[in-house]
């Protein structure tokens, strides 16, 4: 019995020893982002919107879901590491007015899927206005890309004392 107790410590003395510098060689920051603004008039139904990163330098799926309850939203988005994909940009309408049975979908809402296409060292500002429905000629989206090489948020400063 003793000799378990005696290992177990061992055991939880080398992993709780190694973990910092474990935590410190992965601590790189983060990648790129993408900024969302919206600028909406109105809006149909309860829209969620469903945006999923693929972190190719990390082998890491994000998934992100935005729900839209005002007009005006800002969202960001990050990555872990430089190059990306986005896999699913998918808006859902739900519940529908006309049919509260059916849900409504727009698909590469958009057009920001890449399909195997690789972002590279690029983060992205999206801003959507308009009136969001189910038909994608109510509302515009302007998509703009730009070298970011690295997204800081900035720590808050100490108060000064006087």
């Amino acid at each position: 019995m003793i000799k378990h107790i005696i290992l177990y410590s061992f055991i939880l003395i080398f992993l709780t020893t190694s973990l910092p510098s474990y935590a410190e060689e992965n601590n790189e920051g983060l990648g790129q982002t993408i900024q969302i603004y919206t600028r909406l008039h109105r809006f149909v139904g309860k829209p969620s919107w469903l945006l999923i990163v693929r972190d190719v330098d990390h082998n890491k799926n994000i998934p992100y879901l935005f729900d839209l309850k005002k007009g005006t939203n800002f969202w960001v988005a990050f990555t872990y590491g430089r190059n990306y994909l986005i896999t699913v940009s998918e808006l859902q309408f739900s519940p529908y007015r006309r049919d509260p049975y059916q849900i409504k979908k727009i698909k590469n809402f958009c057009q920001l899927e890449s399909f195997g296409h690789i972002i590279r060292g690029k983060s992205l500002y999206i801003t959507i206005n308009g009136k969001l429905t189910p038909n994608t000629d109510t509302f515009t989206c302007h998509i703009s890309k730009y070298t970011d090489s690295n997204f800081t948020i900035a720590p808050s400063e100490p108060e000064s004392e006087e």
